[in-house]
């Protein structure tokens, strides 16, 4: 009977086990049927997802192709076919047949994605520069890449509005007498760039412009220990490396960090920067050395004059940068602020150096091929401050021959060939007719609209600054245009040029080029370069002290036939002619 009974339990036990695994194994079944349900569900939302973004992309492109394909302009195998192309330069060139072939605004397409529409028409231009704000985000990512976060060369003109103006109030404020006075310590130490000759000194006129450039600019931004630095030839060197590869690199859209070129590139990049950190705190320290100088000055009652000279200082610039920074708008309080200074300085560095090196350049090669235009300049400084009398900020200011000299070489030879601009967000509606879509590169020619016949007259080829002193009348064969009517005018603290109350200025009398839509040396509309009147001073208080002191001539091996070309994202003459500085009264 126990045997029985014993059975009787193993059955219901086994019959209970056997239950409870068929419950288990249908718990796991309905959540493995219920896993897989929802992971199909989510498979499914984001196909939908993934597909509607696609669909909203082949949208825009469709849009994008169907607007750009409005506007007037080559196929767009034109440019594939054109394999002289490939330089930036030779791209110019194609424009300027483009134009001729299709009017003043002309599309190119670059690629099945990327627009060029390029115009030519200065009352366009004008519109344009006013309403495209927005960089190239190429340009934003490029300059991130190379110099770290810096908030003021960001591709959205929203961002960087309000540090533009605060930039721009420190560089035509205090800082314009102190870039004067560097200049004129620059031309001093020209003799370390060149080699001494049978006449005079010998020098590569490309090369010393750079060093002249950036020596000014560095001392004025770091203080003028710059001068005596080091490492500022590694730093110059550096500078120019990084020049030549930015925007090659900031074309990828995942970073070769296995790339052995590209750890090369970061390497100089991260060495950059710890050279203009090391240059910031030695600012620093040079500017509480100079209070502390002063306060002593001051408290043994010495001239205010005396004192005066030890002003303006790096540590007195990167205060004033903090501040701006602080106070903009666009700041965050994330900042790394020590990080967005050095950012902020190395692309002024950047900027500044590239842009005035091929405008001096430019004049000092101008100036050695003209020399009744280079005695009529020697003339102008002798008759204002005399033979040895160092150039006053004052006086510089009255040289209205030498400043049109300036203007008349950078509208032959702009430092870059095309003013780059876009929309990112919106379309952008340049006439009745003609819309251009939004996310296409906007471009201005500047070589070609400062080269225009009907705009500058039949000698708009010739170096001839007195386009600037006075008006003409402008004769073409393909179109007859009177020039404006402009007025006499002088230099005002905004670094633009006015009529003084008599209609007349100082000397001789001067157009206002800023009101000839057709001169964009510096640019126009709401992204003009901040700098602007900060280069001009640099450029006639250098030239002024250098005319001043020797007579600029073209060397032996010179070659006379210069062509433009593009050199670190600037034009300049090649081969880059050799100088000789003949001492005045040799």
């Amino acid at each position: 009977m126990s045997g029985w009974s014993d059975d009787v339990a193993d059955a219901w036990s086994w019959n209970a086990r056997f239950w409870s695994a068929m419950q288990e194994s249908r718990a796991l079944t309905m959540m493995r049927e219920y896993v897989v349900h929802e992971v199909n569900a989510i498979l499914w939302a984001l196909l939908i997802i993934v597909t509607g973004l696609l669909l909203r992309r082949v949208w825009r492109l469709l849009r994008f192709w169907v607007r750009g394909s409005r506007l007037p302009g080559p196929p767009l195998n034109a440019l594939a076919r054109n394999k002289g192309c490939d330089a930036l330069d030779q791209f110019t060139a194609f424009l300027g047949q483009a134009h001729k072939d299709y009017g003043s605004v002309v599309r190119v397409w670059l690629g099945p994605t990327q627009l060029l529409v390029s115009v030519k028409d200065p009352e366009l231009i004008q519109h344009l520069l006013v309403q495209a704000k927005d960089r190239l985000p190429l340009t934003g990512k490029a300059f991130q890449l190379a110099f770290g976060k810096s908030s003021l060369f960001v591709s959205s003109f929203a961002q960087v509005q309000s540090r533009r103006i605060s930039l721009e109030r420190q560089l035509n404020g205090k800082f314009l007498e102190r870039v004067h006075s560097i200049s004129l310590k620059v031309v001093d130490r020209i003799k370390q760039w060149a080699d001494v000759g049978p006449s005079g000194l010998e020098l590569d006129c490309k090369t010393a412009s750079q060093h002249m450039a950036f020596s000014i600019l560095g001392a004025t931004l770091f203080g003028d220990g710059f001068l005596i630095w080091p490492a500022a030839r590694e730093f110059e060197d550096l500078l120019m490396m990084i020049a030549k590869e930015c925007c090659f690199w900031a074309t990828y859209n995942v970073l070769p960090l296995w790339n052995k070129n590209f750890q090369r590139y970061k390497a100089t990049c991260l060495r950059l920067q710890d050279l203009t950190k090391h240059m910031i705190q030695e600012g620093k320290n040079q500017h509480r050395n100079v209070i502390e100088s002063y306060n002593k000055i001051e408290s043994a009652n010495i001239d205010a004059g005396i004192a005066a000279g030890y002003g303006g200082t790096s540590g007195e610039f990167v205060e004033d940068l903090i501040a701006g920074i602080i106070s903009s708008k666009d700041s965050s309080g994330n900042l790394n602020l020590s990080e967005e200074i050095r950012g902020d300085i190395m692309g002024m560095m950047f900027h500044g150096c590239l842009t005035t090196t091929g405008i001096i350049s430019g004049v000092l090669t101008k100036l050695a091929q003209h020399p009744e235009v280079q005695a009529k300049v020697y003339q102008e400084i002798v008759s204002i401050c005399g033979k040895s009398a160092t150039p006053s900020f004052t006086d510089v200011q009255k040289m209205h021959f030498l400043l049109a000299t300036i203007y008349e070489s950078a509208r032959l030879l702009p430092a870059g060939p095309l003013l780059q601009r876009c929309s990112l967000k919106h379309d952008m509606k340049l006439t009745k007719e003609i819309t251009v879509p939004a996310g296409a590169i906007l471009a201005v020619p500047i070589q070609l609209v400062q080269m225009d016949a009907c705009k500058w007259g039949d000698d708009a080829e010739i170096f001839n600054p007195d386009r600037f002193l006075k008006q003409k009348t402008v004769n073409s064969d393909s179109c007859k245009i009177k020039g404006d009517s402009h007025k006499a005018v002088g230099l005002t603290e905004q670094g633009d040029l006015v009529e003084n109350s008599d209609g007349q200025s100082a000397g001789s009398d001067f157009k206002d080029p800023d009101i000839n839509y057709s001169f964009l040396p510096f640019g126009s509309g709401s992204r003009v370069c901040v700098g602007k009147r900060f280069a001009s001073v640099e450029m006639t208080a250098l030239l002024a002290s250098l005319l001043q002191r020797y007579e600029i001539k073209l060397g032996p091996d010179s070659d006379m036939d210069l062509k433009p070309k593009i050199e670190n994202f600037t034009l300049q003459l090649f081969p880059s002619p050799k100088l000789s500085l003949v001492p005045r009264g040799f």
